[in-house]
């Protein structure tokens, strides 16, 4: 009996791939026959939703990431989503990255207290402090007023220091 595989909906040059959970993934149209011969799922990870498949050879199973199945899954680098939603995997939305360059597109933490990504309040000052990561060490930006003029400090040295992998928010 052969094996159900979820429906794929084209919609001009956009593509649609079914996966569990009642998601989808957004492809090019001109990808479809990198995914058409797969069931894909979802799996939540870290903030955000992943397309996904498992890969079967012989004795070992492998998890295969429809961003990694597009790009040719290049060696020693990571896919980076440039808008952070891990189930638009356009070939626009898709770039190879470093892992740091990788973790400088991250969204603001879940915890933030300030609402701001890179800013937190310095209890022992009494203002908002600002600092940002650069090759894995915290570089401190400084005390501020208010959390505006933290995050400001924040976007200014992300657009110096992370360039277009820069996210403020």
């Amino acid at each position: 009996m052969p094996r159900q595989v979820r429906p794929i909906r084209i919609c001009g040059d956009v593509a649609y791939v079914t996966l569990t959970q009642g998601y989808e993934a957004i492809i090019d149209a001109a990808d479809v026959p990198l995914f058409e011969p797969w069931s894909w799922f979802a799996v939540p990870t870290g903030g955000t939703v992943y397309a996904v498949r498992s890969d079967y050879s012989g004795t070992n199973m492998r998890t295969v990431y429809a961003h990694r199945t597009i790009l040719g899954e290049p060696y020693g680098l990571d896919v980076d989503h440039k808008d952070g939603d891990g189930l638009n995997n356009r070939r626009e939305n898709l770039r190879p990255a470093t892992k740091s360059q990788n973790m400088r597109n991250r969204r603001i933490n879940l915890n933030s207290t300030s609402g701001f990504k890179g800013v937190y309040f310095h209890r022992q000052a009494g203002k908002w402090a600002a600092q940002i990561k650069i090759r894995g060490k915290a570089k401190y930006l400084g005390l501020f007023a208010s959390p505006e003029k933290a995050h400001s400090a924040y976007c200014t040295a992300s657009r110096e220091l992370h360039g277009e992998f820069g996210r403020t928010s």
